[in-house]
C-alpha cells in the first residue's frame, strides 16, 4: 500500500519504467510534494516523467520515461495500445458482456449528473466483460472505446451499477454501508493492463490486482 512507500515496479529498462500504483496516490499533484512521482524520485534516485494519466484514487500499470525523449515515444505509442482495466461493481450485471454507450462530457462531473451538461456531451462507449460474481458484485474487465474523464465510473453509475468506493459518482449511503461492512474505502478500478508495442517489440505490462478486494469477491 501507499504507507509502505516501496512502489512495485513491473519492468525497468534504461529509458523507461513500467510500475504499479497504488489506489489514492497521486501521480504528480503538487500539494504536499507527496506523490508517485516524488516517492519514485527517492526508490530510484532519477527524474521520472509520466507518459499518461492516471486518476489518483485508481490503481494499475503507469508509464514513466528517464528522459524527455524516451517520454514522448511512449506517449506516441500510448496513442494505439490497447488498455484493460479490472473494476467490482455494485449488484449482479444482467449480461456477460457488452458496451455502454451514454454521451459524456470530457470533464469531472458530480453524483447528480455523472453525464453532464447536455451541450457538452460527446460520445463515449465502454465494453465490459464479466470475470466473475457473487450475489452482491461483479468483477468485470473493461476496454474503452473513447477516452473521456471518469468515463468508466460514470458509465458504470449510470448503468445503476457504481463502481464500488466511487466516492464522486456513487451513491453515499451505499459507499457507507460498504465502508462499514467491509472496513473498505477504496475506488475498485485498477488499470491492469497495457499491450504497447515499443521499439517495434510488443510488450504487455499487467498490474496486480489490489489485495484488498479479496475480501469483497
Amino acid at each position: 500500500g501507499i504507507m509502505s512507500n516501496i512502489i512495485e515496479i513491473i519492468e525497468e529498462t534504461a529509458e523507461w519504467i513500467a510500475v504499479s500504483k497504488p489506489a489514492g496516490l497521486s501521480v504528480h499533484n503538487d500539494e504536499d510534494g507527496y506523490n508517485l512521482l516524488s516517492i519514485l524520485k527517492d526508490q530510484l534516485e532519477c527524474t521520472l516523467h509520466a507518459a499518461h494519466r492516471l486518476d489518483q484514487p485508481t490503481s494499475g500499470v503507469m508509464l514513466l520515461g528517464k528522459n524527455p525523449k524516451s517520454t514522448t515515444i511512449l506517449q506516441e505509442a500510448l496513442t494505439t495500445a490497447t488498455k484493460e482495466y479490472t473494476a467490482i461493481l455494485r449488484g449482479v450485471m444482467k449480461s456477460d458482456n457488452g458496451s455502454w454507450n451514454k454521451a459524456l462530457t470530457n470533464k469531472g462531473e458530480g453524483f447528480r449528473n455523472p453525464q453532464g451538461r447536455k451541450a457538452d456531451r460527446i460520445p463515449a462507449q465502454t465494453f465490459y466483460r464479466t470475470i466473475r460474481s457473487n450475489q452482491y458484485f461483479t468483477m468485470v474487465n473493461l476496454t474503452l472505446g473513447t477516452g473521456r474523464q471518469h468515463q468508466i465510473r460514470k458509465h458504470a453509475a449510470l448503468a445503476k451499477h457504481q463502481v464500488l468506493g466511487d466516492t464522486r459518482y456513487g451513491d453515499r449511503r451505499y459507499n457507507m454501508m460498504i465502508a462499514k461492512r467491509y472496513s473498505f474505502n477504496e475506488l475498485c478500478l485498477c488499470a491492469s493492463k497495457i499491450e504497447v508495442t515499443l521499439d517495434g517489440v510488443p510488450r504487455c505490462f499487467e498490474a496486480p490486482l489490489p489485495k484488498s478486494w479479496s475480501a469483497l469477491i
